[in-house]
Parts: structure tokens; sequence; C-alpha cells
């Protein structure tokens, strides 16, 4: 049998096509591999700030029960007497109550006594009074001095003007009347008259006096070291807070509007009610039902707790329990814990995709993001890749 023929030699050709396609695609393969393991995101969310506010009550106690917090309710009563300089009103007029004389004729057929201070009231409703107890004789008439009500240029009348009796049954008073005698003048000029307002404005420097006293006086009643209340404690002690109920029960002076003098004496007397707790305590709790009205993935910013107004709606000092009604407010926004910005949320997406998903989140006003390399066009699939700025 005759040998067939040797099979022909493999090309070298085909073995180095072989390996230069094999090494191209490790090179494609490593490149890609390259590629997703350098590409980097940075993802610039700009957040609103959105203001939450809360009206809650809470419960204060000496002696706490579940729900209530420490604190202590004390009341007293507190006055003063001081003495007050009447200022001089350069540059202006000042007409002080007017005084002058009247006839008060009786047409009826009996006696009329009238006593001091009786009204007397023009036509145009000025009011004016007597100034000491008469008796008007049936069919006679007597005079008396009389001085004007209240202050200022309108109560200056002449001689002539009349006057009715308002005090007096109706009937008597067509039959009983009074005619000025005298023009009624008052002291015109830079004098020391005594106005409302300067009244109405000792009495509260007064009581705002009287009411400081009366928060030490408390204080101390209910062991609260005075300086460890509001502004007088260091913010690292425990602090105190005090809500103070005041009732004004008297206002008194030795003067009245339109009387001349250089000096007048004001009075006040008022009764405190005074409820004191721990300042960090009712912080936290105010903090807490904050927190609690917000979604998820949101959180407090800029929370000022001198902003917290408190309301005392209730206080007993027999029992010592009170109740406070809070009002406060605070910011927040948005953070990385919410589920919408999340990194998961927009990896492997492309920068449009991932933008037009982040910006449609509530709460969310602009995003910006960055890839490197520039030439990248999805954000990585790994989320270490990723770095999420909330600002």
């Amino acid at each position: 049998m005759r040998p067939g023929f040797p099979p022909p030699p493999v090309s070298t050709r085909l073995y180095r096509n072989i390996a230069i396609t094999f090494l191209g695609l490790t090179i494609i393969v490593f490149i890609a591999a390259f590629w997703m393991s350098s590409t980097r995101a940075t993802v610039r969310i700009h957040v609103k700030r959105d203001l939450n506010n809360i009206e809650t009550t809470v419960e204060l106690a000496k002696v706490p029960d579940s729900g209530q917090l420490q604190g202590r309710v004390v009341d007293g009563t507190f006055d003063n007497i001081q003495e007050f300089t009447v200022q001089v009103k350069e540059g202006e007029t000042v007409i002080a109550t007017t005084t002058g004389r009247v006839r008060i004729t009786n047409n009826y057929s009996q006696d009329q006594p009238l006593i001091k201070t009786t009204r007397l009231l023009t036509s145009d409703g000025k009011l004016f009074r007597i100034d000491k107890n008469v008796t008007v004789p049936a069919g006679g008439s007597v005079e008396v001095g009389a001085y004007s009500d209240q202050t200022g240029k309108d109560y200056v009348i002449g001689t002539g003007t009349t006057f009715m009796i308002p005090g007096l049954w109706i009937d008597l008073q067509k039959l009983i009347t009074a005619e000025a005698l005298t023009d009624f003048s008052g002291i015109a000029s830079n004098a020391n008259v005594v106005t409302a307002a300067e009244l109405s404005e000792a009495q509260t420097t007064l009581e705002t006096a009287v009411l400081e006293q009366a928060k030490k006086a408390l204080s101390a009643e209910a062991s609260v070291p005075w300086e460890k209340l509001g502004a007088n404690c260091a913010p690292a002690d425990n602090c105190w807070e005090g809500v103070y109920l005041v009732k004004s029960l008297e206002k008194k002076s030795n003067v009245t509007p339109g009387q001349v003098t250089d000096r007048f004496l004001a009075q006040v007397k008022i009764q405190v009610t005074a409820v004191f707790y721990p300042k960090k305590d009712i912080e936290v709790l105010v903090n807490t039902k904050l927190r609690e009205r917000l979604p998820e993935g949101r959180d407090l910013v800029d929370f000022d707790p001198s902003r917290v107004i408190y309301r005392l709606e209730q206080a007993d000092p027999i029992t010592e329990k009170a109740r406070l009604v809070i009002t406060a407010e605070a910011y927040s926004r948005l953070t990385e814990q919410s589920p919408a910005l999340s990194k998961d949320a927009i990896a492997g997406l492309t920068v449009e995709e991932a933008k037009t998903k982040l910006s449609a989140v509530e709460g969310a006003d602009f995003v910006e993001i960055t890839l490197k390399p520039s030439w990248a066009r999805k954000i990585p699939q790994q989320k270490d890749k990723i770095n999420l700025i909330i600002e």
C-alpha cells in the first residue's frame, strides 16, 4: 500500500492572527474594566429650607407623674410707692385744669342740695364739677367755684356759658340750671402740669420695678437660685426659666391729670403667679416635638430655643401644678437619609436621567452632577464611586 502524503504544515500566519485577536480582546476587556473602575461621580444637591411650626402643651408639677415635667408654682402680692418728677413741657403751651365761678339757679319749689364734684355739662358736652357742697334755695340761687373735668384749651370757656346738671332727675334739669359768672381759664405756659400720659407712664414704670422684685422673691420661695434663672444663668449651668402671670390689683396717685405740681406719688399693687421649670427639659421636649412632625429624611436646622413662646394657660399654687402652651418654629431640610436622595436611586443612570429624578424630589432646589473622566456618560453602579453632597 502506497503511503499517503503528509498533512500540510499549519501556517504561522494563522497562529499570529489568533494571538493578535486574543491580545486585542484582552486589551478591550482591560480598558472596559479600567473605565468602569475609574469613573467617579460628584452629585451636589442644593435643598430648600422649609419652616415647621408646632403648638403643644406641657404639664408641670413639683412631683411630676408620667408625661409631666418638673416645675414649681408659687404666687404672692406685691406693692410699692414711688415719687416721680413732673416734666416741664418746653416749647408747647399747656392748659391746666380751668377754673371759674358759676351761679346755680333753682326754679323748683323745694331746696336742692348738691354735693362737691356735682357735674355741670355744657351744651357741647364739656364736663365741669363744683368744688364744694351747696344747697340751692327754692326760687333762689347760689354762687360756687367750679373746675373742668379734663385739661386742655377746649375747656377755656367764657362768661355766660350755660350748664345743665345731668345728675338730677330729668324734669328737674329744666328747673335747676347753672351759668358761668366768670371766664374759665387755666395755667397756659411751660408749667409743670401733670398729664394723663405721665401718670400712666409712672405707674407702668413702677409696676415693672415691682414685678422684678416679685420675680426675685418668688424664685427664692421656689428654691430656684436667682443666678440660675433666665438671662442670669450661664449656658453650661443647669438653668431654669420662669413664666409669670401678672394681675393688676391697684393703681393710685396723689394727683389728677391737669394738676400743677413739681412732684407726685404713684402706687401700684400686683398679684404675681410664677411658674419655674428646668430650661433644658423644655428645650428637649420642643426639639422632640418638632422632629416628630418631620417626614423621613428631613432634619432640623437653625433651631433657636430663644424664639420659643411660652404662655401660661393654667397654674395652681396650692397643688403646684401648671400647664404651659408652647409655640415654636424651626427650619428643616432634606438629608442624605432621604430615600429619594439615596445613591441607589441614581446608580447607573445617565447624567440627565439622574438630574431629572433628583430635581423632582420635593425640597430639592437644583442639582449639579460632575463625572470623571469627563467623557463618561453614566453614573457608576458602585455606590462607593458616588460622592453625594447635600447643601
